[in-house]
C-alpha cells in the first residue's frame, strides 16, 4: 500500500476567464473537473474548477508556466493564490518558479480577466 497523498488545487474563475484559461489547462492536458457547489447562503458568482493527483504526479511546474503564459497574455488579467497559512499573492510579476512553489501550499487559486476576449 502505498503511502502517497492525493493533492487538489482549487480554481475560482472569475468573470471572463473561464473559457480561456479552461483552454490552457486543456491545450496542456491537465486533467481538471467542475466542482459542483451547493448552499443554503448566497455564493460568488465564480466557476470553480479542480485539479487533482497524487502529490508526486501533480503537474505544478505546467500549471505555474500556464498561470504566468494566461496572465502575459493581457493586461486584463490576474491570478491571485491563497495559502493555507492566510498569505494572499499576486501572481503578477513572479516567476514560474516561483508559482511553482506557491501552489502546493495553496487553498484557493483565484483567476479573473475583467475584459471579454473579443476585448483588447
Amino acid at each position: 500500500m502505498s503511502n502517497q497523498t492525493v493533492s487538489v488545487v482549487r480554481l475560482t474563475l472569475f468573470k471572463h476567464s473561464h473559457q480561456s484559461f479552461v483552454a490552457a489547462l486543456d491545450e496542456a492536458q491537465i486533467h481538471h473537473e467542475r466542482v459542483q457547489l451547493f448552499s443554503t447562503q448566497p455564493q460568488a458568482s465564480g466557476i470553480v474548477e479542480s485539479i487533482s493527483a497524487l502529490s508526486d504526479a501533480m503537474p505544478w511546474n505546467s500549471l505555474a508556466k500556464i498561470i504566468i503564459a494566461w496572465i502575459d497574455a493581457r493586461k486584463s488579467r490576474e491570478v491571485i493564490i491563497q495559502t493555507e497559512d492566510g498569505r494572499v499573492i499576486h501572481a503578477k510579476g513572479y516567476s514560474a518558479s516561483d508559482i511553482q512553489k506557491f501552489l502546493p501550499l495553496s487553498v484557493n487559486v483565484t483567476v479573473i480577466d475583467t475584459k471579454p476576449a473579443d476585448e483588447i
